[in-house]
């Protein structure tokens, strides 16, 4: 695939995913946002916050990926293996996260935030030069099924479409 093509293809699917985020916020209510969701433990607002962070997490990780991908593959091996032993750590900071700002967001903040990593994304997006899209770094499989063991920056912008669609069904109306 080319580059005008991959760039085309990843700002249409996170056109996309943008339009469905601010679907799902304007059908759900204040009230709404703090019902249980469909997954076990999580109100719908901290789903949509939790889906908010694949975004973030993408936004942070893409210029590691980018340096780790200028060095030989196998470089980003021992950085892959300590993040998968942090493990534990990780998915309390990211449940305790989502339960924290399912307190303090509401609609206009959900959107707006929502709003500037997805800009972030295309803006970095359209600075990725063409050799760039198939280098890539090892990832932690621990942390998000969703994550490969090695993941191109190709890959790596397709992850917060792919976190999102994942948690989609949980949001309960």
């Amino acid at each position: 695939m080319n580059h005008k093509h991959i760039q085309d293809s990843i700002r249409t699917e996170l056109e996309s995913t943008r339009d469905s985020f601010h679907a799902i916020l304007a059908s759900l209510s204040e009230e709404d946002l703090h019902k249980q969701s469909l997954n076990p433990g999580w109100t719908n607002v901290e789903i949509l916050a939790h889906m908010l962070f694949g975004f973030i997490v993408t936004v942070v990780l893409l210029p590691m990926t980018r340096i780790w991908g200028k060095l030989p593959n196998g470089s980003s091996k021992p950085f892959a293996w300590l993040l998968n032993a942090l493990t534990v750590p990780f998915n309390w900071v990211n449940a305790i996260g989502a339960r924290m700002q399912g307190k303090v967001f509401t609609h206009k903040r959900l959107g707006k935030l929502f709003d500037r990593f997805h800009a972030s994304l295309l803006k970095t997006a359209a600075s990725i030069k063409e050799d760039e899209w198939q280098r890539g770094m090892y990832y932690p499989t621990k942390w998000d099924a969703n994550f490969s063991e090695f993941m191109t920056i190709e890959k790596l912008y397709h992850y917060p479409v792919v976190h999102f669609n994942f948690h989609l069904d949980q949001i309960s109306h």
